[in-house]
């Protein structure tokens, strides 16, 4: 079609454990799979779901969970496939600190890589980025959910998910583009379906006047709605994220997602395997079963209620590691003597500070400011 405009996003992208290792003539044709695939868009983004670091004097950030860094070769492999750009709102980003955020910065400026969602401070974060394809103007709009890499005043790191913020983000963008792209990094890893309280936000964006609202982080594909006629695709799954243990599951599956604008929005899944048994992607030819669990979610996500009954269960099934942090006494006469201050010096010093030591506060801290954290911790301290 003449006036098409076709843009491809794509999913987490991190080389770690095999990945980190290989060539980078090596590792390029490792991924070869979907060069054409993203070669064949008028624009192509992928979210670097690292930190970009080569100064060894640099330290990770303290933090519950891991600390992701990698070389420039995921810059290379970046550019060598064929991407236009990164999104960089997500919970890794910023894992080196400020000089980190500014160091990746910097080399992503130097690979000549488009980017947007972090940034020195929180203004810059929040910036929107807009680009012109075939003279149409796209506004790009970039968070992620509240772990431990969110820009402030005075802190480099990512743009948040805040609602309110974001829908006067997408209202301007709706008054300065053509096509307002929403792009949120959220959810629950390795949960193949969005919360309720995702579903009703996305839908909120739409309202606002995105066009699109694309979603990743859970390290596994989910699948779509059409919301008044736009499209809300809720989980992309890593693009390309090596991890020893992870065989032959949903964390090897994804899909790029090739959006078409035109006189509407129509768009495609191109599913394929990553790093499972064989280094590097490779393109499902026969996706039978893709389609069919991508129809079992889509009927899932258009039921509010068997997307909040599939939800309960998935919090259920996780109660133990979420409540677990929260019982530092399991005795009663315990917890009234630590409420009113009447544990004896030696016994509180044996028993408070190895309960609330830094690695728990952390871990507590993210169970309630993340949004997916949170709404788990709510739903497990009803019953």
């Amino acid at each position: 079609m003449k006036n098409e405009i076709k843009i491809l996003i794509a999913g987490d992208l991190c080389l770690q454990d095999r990945t980190a290792d290989l060539d980078i003539d090596i590792l390029t044709q490792c991924h070869a799979a979907c060069v054409p695939y993203i070669k064949d868009v008028d624009y192509s983004i992928v979210n670097l779901e690292c930190a970009v670091v080569t100064s060894t004097f640099l330290q990770p950030i303290r933090k519950a969970g891991i600390s992701l860094k990698c070389s420039c070769d995921v810059l290379h492999l970046t550019k060598a496939l064929g991407f236009d750009a990164c999104s960089l709102a997500n919970n890794h980003f910023a894992d080196y600190g400020d000089e980190g955020v500014k160091e990746s910065l910097n080399h992503l400026e130097n690979f000549g890589l488009d980017k947007f969602g972090a940034g020195l401070n929180s203004k810059d974060a929040r910036k929107i980025f807009y680009k012109t394809i075939k003279r149409k103007k796209f506004a790009f709009i970039n968070a992620c959910e509240h772990e431990f890499t969110i820009a402030t005043d005075t802190k480099a790191g990512c743009n948040p998910l805040n609602p309110i913020s974001l829908s006067y983000d997408i209202k301007d963008a709706r008054l300065n583009a053509d096509y307002v792209v929403v792009i949120i990094h959220g959810g629950h890893e390795e949960y193949q379906l969005p919360s309720p309280r995702m579903q009703e936000t996305y839908r909120f964006f739409i309202d606002m006047g995105a066009d699109v609202v694309v979603n990743h982080h859970q390290h596994c594909y989910s699948g779509y709605e059409i919301y008044k006629g736009q499209p809300i695709i809720y989980g992309l799954g890593n693009f390309s994220f090596d991890e020893n243990g992870e065989r032959g599951g949903i964390w090897n599956e994804g899909y790029m997602v090739t959006l078409n604008f035109s006189e509407t929005i129509q768009f495609k899944l191109t599913p394929y395997i990553q790093n499972d048994e064989q280094v590097g992607i490779q393109i499902l030819t026969d996706r039978s079963a893709f389609d069919a669990n991508v129809t079992k979610l889509n009927a899932i996500i258009a039921s509010p209620i068997e997307l909040k009954k599939s939800w309960s269960l998935m919090a259920e099934k996780r109660r133990n590691e979420y409540m677990t942090p929260l019982k530092p006494y399991q005795y009663f006469i315990l917890k009234i003597m630590a409420k009113y201050n009447l544990l004896p010096k030696k016994i509180a010093a044996k028993l408070l500070p190895e309960y609330m030591n830094l690695e728990r506060k952390l871990f507590l801290k993210n169970y309630f400011q993340c949004e997916s954290h949170r709404d788990i911790m709510n739903k497990l301290l009803q019953q």
